[in-house]
């Protein structure tokens, strides 16, 4: 389905695409996408597993260094089915914001949605960037040891990676395999979690700019985008409610994680190696991930704030009873501005992301004590 505004979207219609995501693919491919996700990553699951069966001393360190990788590559999984299960709110979303587009609307009304979405579009290509900068930088790290192996032979091991895994086979022997699938593993990994964080902010910056256009309506339009905006915030709050929760939870265990295994180092730069400053890395890429939906949650939060105050200062005295009693309605609603949760447990803010970290260093302490 074509839209002229769709050029805004073309990396979040990519990446939904290649998560099997994208509301208007076809059900094949969507399918197709989705089983070859669910295969690499559940196979990479079982080998971090196996792992388990086959390390001579398993301790807290290694649980620390196996639980932070596992969570991820099981939460693609979760990330995947919990939205596939909300496929027809995105299309509904979807056609709600096309709708939106095609209103008719005023030079300065159309340059604020352009605003709007140039602003999405924009940290949605900075996000991508960011995030896979930072796995080819991984994947070259990967390939080191074979690269200097055939510059100049040793006898230390070809394949370092901080996912411990077992295959049962041959590592040395089968090595270009290992770091081909491990380098696709990753190269996928951060597809669902970038799909659907920039799909999120997506939603986020069209709701801030139809609660900008708001003002700029009259009374009657005003009423009915308003029930609109409701509706629409309404549904991205449906279809992201439980994944927000799901992202909570394994965001916290893996920083309280990452933070034990940075813990049991000794403080000294002789003993920082290449897990220590890639356990300091996967915090930091965590916090970039917490950054997108908390900010989008906060954008709305502080939008929809002023929508009192902009019903107010509007030409209420000019319209009739009935249009009063229906702008007086709204006034009292907007007195608490509107606020996406994770199950109403966690706000999206950005003021929650420092409990996200007060949480994960109090988990942190408690199993250190442990």
């Amino acid at each position: 389905m074509e839209h002229p505004e769709e050029r805004y979207y073309k990396l979040n219609r990519f990446l939904l695409s290649a998560t099997g995501l994208w509301p208007y693919q076809s059900e094949w491919s969507a399918r197709l996408f989705r089983t070859v996700i669910t295969i690499l990553m559940t196979s990479c699951v079982a080998a971090q597993i196996s792992s388990l069966f086959t390390y001579p001393h398993i301790d807290l360190n290694f649980i620390s260094e196996l639980l932070p990788m596992i969570v991820p590559t099981a939460g693609n999984l979760f990330q995947i089915y919990t939205r596939v299960i909300y496929i027809d709110k995105f299309k509904e979303l979807f056609e709600l914001m096309w709708n939106d587009w095609a209103l008719e609307k005023t030079d300065d009304e159309i340059k604020i949605m352009h605003q709007y979405a140039e602003t999405a579009k924009s940290i949605s290509i900075y996000y991508f960037v960011i995030f896979y900068s930072i796995v080819i930088g991984y994947i070259v790290w990967l390939f080191m040891p074979v690269i200097s192996a055939h510059i100049q032979p040793t006898n230390e091991s070809l394949l370092q990676s901080v996912i411990h895994v077992e295959f049962y086979i041959d590592t040395e022997q089968h090595i270009y395999f290992i770091l081909f699938y491990l380098s696709t593993v990753f190269i996928l990994m951060p597809l669902i979690f970038i799909a659907s964080s920039t799909l999120f902010l997506v939603f986020a910056q069209h709701v801030c700019s139809m609660c900008e256009l708001l003002g700029c309506k009259n009374i009657v339009l005003l009423i009915q985008q308003h029930y609109n905006v409701i509706k629409f915030v309404d549904m991205i709050e449906t279809s992201h409610t439980i994944p927000f929760l799901i992202d909570l939870s394994g965001v916290v265990s893996s920083i309280s994680l990452c933070l034990l295994k940075i813990l049991n180092y000794d403080l000294n730069f002789e003993s920082i190696d290449s897990e220590f400053v890639l356990s300091f890395a996967f915090i930091i890429v965590v916090a970039i991930y917490l950054i997108i939906p908390n900010y989008g949650g906060q954008k709305i939060t502080d939008k929809s704030s002023i929508l009192c105050e902009k019903v107010y200062n509007s030409a209420w005295y000019n319209a009739d009873v009935s249009q009063q009693k229906s702008l007086m309605l709204i006034m009292g609603r907007r007195f608490h501005p509107l606020v996406l949760t994770a199950c109403k447990f966690y706000p999206m803010s950005l003021s929650s992301i420092k409990m996200i970290f007060q949480m994960a260093i109090s988990y942190c302490m408690f199993m250190r004590k442990v």
